[in-house]
């Protein structure tokens, strides 16, 4: 399984999952992708064949805040970013601030309303697997403004995010994580039997909400 050992500044670097319901979400995922969760009681890292392939999490109890997949992008600072997410018009939710030792964590939201995290990391390699069957090969960000999103994030790191028009059927801006899967037709009947719904198509993808509404992709790409 092939781990990504570098990330430039702004590339995505990590995704992890808020949950609603864990016991559900790690019973959903589990059978769709044969991840195992470390079920630690806290945030957890999700495997496949033991590697580390993204972070298990818990929406904040009293935010009112919905299940989501959430990206991070590489950063060198996570606390000048936070400053500067501010004075490009963003809004810093919280950090910087430590997780563990690992490195140093950062969570916004963009000026056009899309979250997305910054990840500071102290390791000289990536310990992430990517690129293969149940595990995430691409994120998206979808905007309803290309512009002023690329405007946003190349104001951060020097090179536009490359933003994307969103699908129709109502779906928000947002980042979009899309995982492979090498038998997608499949996957797709699998996701539906333990409760998915499909929300678009995307080329060759298809764009689905999770039982609890959170969105995601699965791609054969």
């Amino acid at each position: 399984m092939p781990i990504h050992e570098h990330y430039e500044p702004g590339s995505p670097c990590w995704v992890d999952y808020a949950a609603l319901d864990p016991a559900g979400a790690r019973a959903f995922y589990g059978e769709l992708f044969g991840w195992r969760f470390d079920e630690s009681g806290g945030y957890e890292f999700i495997r496949l064949d033991g590697k580390v392939v993204g972070g298990f999490g818990r929406v904040p109890p009293g935010r009112a805040l919905p299940a989501s997949w959430n990206t991070y992008l590489a950063t060198g600072d996570a606390d000048a970013d936070a400053g500067r997410v501010r004075g490009l018009g963003g809004t810093v939710v919280f950090g910087p601030v430590d997780a563990g030792h690992d490195g140093r964590l950062l969570f916004a939201v963009d000026p056009s309303g899309v979250a997305v995290g910054f990840w500071q990391g102290r390791r000289e390699n990536g310990v992430v697997v990517v690129d293969e069957p149940g595990t995430w090969c691409r994120h998206e960000l979808w905007a309803d403004d290309v512009a002023a999103a690329d405007s946003f994030y190349g104001g951060l790191f020097g090179t536009p995010a490359t933003a994307a028009r969103r699908p129709g059927n109502g779906l928000a801006p947002q980042w979009v994580t899309f995982f492979r899967a090498d038998d997608c037709p499949a996957a797709l009947t699998a996701a539906e039997r333990l409760g998915a719904t499909v929300a678009a198509r995307h080329g060759p993808a298809t764009i689905l909400h999770d039982p609890w509404g959170a969105l995601f992709a699965l791609t054969p790409l």
